[in-house]
């Protein structure tokens, strides 16, 4: 009988050993976060990058991690709680969960301090306030057209989208660009096959959506000072035109050195307690520039900030586009593009090449995944591609892009104060805006032309092991 049972217990422990290990096998090469804050996972040799990218896109947290820690992950549980499962999947990195109030908890991941994690994990994919018909992956608006019509055509722009079934919602002035809204993508094909044969119509491109950089983090960290003033209002000045979300006057450091914002899209969505990435943009724009200059000084330069995003989290090339022709028409002698897209634009490229034509230059960022593919438009050969520096200005940024496209390096880091709260944030974001900073100064303080600032930044500021 002794014997019977014993049987039966090792047999009956041995199915449920087996029934546990399918149980968390079945959560393949994963992090399975149940409504009940349950965890099971099963992961291997995982970067711990790729754990935190995990735990940022589930939303539950703000995740911040202090740059360059590095560790591999190899774990397998089932049904543990949040606290059990979090030490199991940060292979015993120190972290703490910071509550709020007024928005997500704060996880901080770090070796040596908590005030050192301050590199944000940025969730894969976003929420959008505004969602815009496209293809899955492609980023392609699939029921829109961009149209550029001969002005000696005499074509009615009007006339010809009612004979498409399409509306002109919007339009580039100057340049005979015009945006059409179909009903549905398959009306856009239709009409595409149509415009096709018009030999009225020059040239006929796809509109794409551009995500919003994510929000900064605030840290307590104190900010260092811009150490600049603005000159007097009636002295003329270089103009950096800031293609970005809106930039916010009150309780910034910028308001004194800003022109009056276009806006593209409506109004902004700007709140009191979060800083814009158009306010950052410009902050980064002075800091660089400052930096060009020595000691405190007053200048001439001033950003004319240009709003394509408004209270989207979204814009489009389209939208990018008439932003770079606002701009230019505003009297921008340099403009900085802290955006991009994986696809090449013959209307985003077209209106570039214009501007150039009448002596801007035009700086846009390389983007922070490192695959050495081209980035739009960055990649364009009348814009200066930049990518980040690390934290010792030794190396490319192990999160940004690099490639032949890529003709400047900056700082990757950027701190931006709003209402006495410091904001950190890290990408080529800033070292674009930096970048533009730095060209401003230079064409400001030696009476350069464009065509020469453009030299001395691709000889001076170009990635480490490039060039001679």
């Amino acid at each position: 009988m002794r014997l019977c049972l014993l049987i039966s217990t090792l047999l009956t422990t041995a199915i449920l050993g087996l029934a546990e290990k399918k149980a968390i096998s079945a959560v393949e090469s994963g992090i399975d976060w149940q409504s009940s804050d349950k965890v099971s996972a099963s992961i291997e040799n995982w970067p711990l990058e790729k754990v935190l990218q995990s735990l940022s896109d589930l939303r539950k947290w703000q995740v911040l991690v202090e740059p360059d820690l590095k560790s591999s992950v190899t774990t397998r549980f089932r049904d543990l709680p949040q606290t059990d499962a979090l030490r199991r999947l940060l292979n015993n990195v120190n972290f703490v969960i910071i509550p709020s109030r007024t928005g997500p908890s704060r996880m901080l991941v770090y070796e040596t301090a908590s005030k050192n994690a301050v590199k944000r994990i940025v969730p894969s994919k976003r929420l959008a306030k505004r969602e815009k018909p496209k293809k899955e992956g492609s980023g392609k608006i699939d029921n829109e057209l961009i149209v550029t019509i001969d002005p000696k055509s005499g074509v009615d722009i009007e006339a010809l989208a009612r004979q498409l079934g399409a509306k002109v919602s919007g339009k580039i002035d100057g340049l005979d660009i015009y945006q059409l809204e179909f009903e549905n993508a398959e009306e856009a094909d239709k009409a595409l096959a149509q415009l096709e044969q018009n030999d009225a119509v020059t040239s006929i491109d796809n509109n794409f959506t551009i995500q919003q950089p994510e929000q900064l983090s605030p840290v307590n960290l104190p900010a260092p000072p811009l150490n600049l003033r603005p000159a007097s209002a009636d002295k003329d000045g270089m103009v950096v035109g800031l293609i970005d979300s809106s930039v916010q006057r009150n309780g910034s450091q910028v308001s004194d050195f800003l022109l009056p914002e276009i806006s593209l899209a409506g109004t902004s969505s700007d709140q009191p307690g979060q800083v814009s990435h158009g306010t950052s943009m410009a902050e980064t724009i002075l800091r660089g520039l400052s930096a060009s200059l020595e000691g405190t000084q007053e200048t001439s330069v001033r950003i004319l900030p240009v709003d394509v995003y408004g209270q989207s989290d979204n814009t489009s090339t389209f939208d990018v586009a008439r932003g770079v022709q606002a701009a230019i028409e505003g009297g921008a002698d340099i403009v900085s593009l802290s955006l991009g897209s994986d696809q090449p634009n013959s209307l985003l490229k077209s209106v570039i090449q214009a501007g150039s034509k009448e002596g801007v230059l035009f700086l846009a960022a390389a983007g922070n995944e490192p695959t050495g593919q081209p980035v739009y438009p960055a990649a364009q050969k009348e814009v200066i591609g930049v990518t980040a520096l690390n934290r010792n200005g030794q190396r490319v940024a192990s999160y940004a892009n690099n490639g032949n496209f890529v003709e400047a390096a900056a700082p990757g880091v950027g701190v931006t104060v709003l209402n006495n709260q410091t904001f950190f944030g890290t990408g080529t974001s800033f070292s674009t805006a930096y970048t533009a900073g730095v060209a401003a100064g230079i064409g400001s303080t030696q009476k350069l032309s464009m065509p020469q600032v453009r030299e001395a930044i691709t000889n001076n500021m170009r990635p480490p092991g490039t060039g001679p």
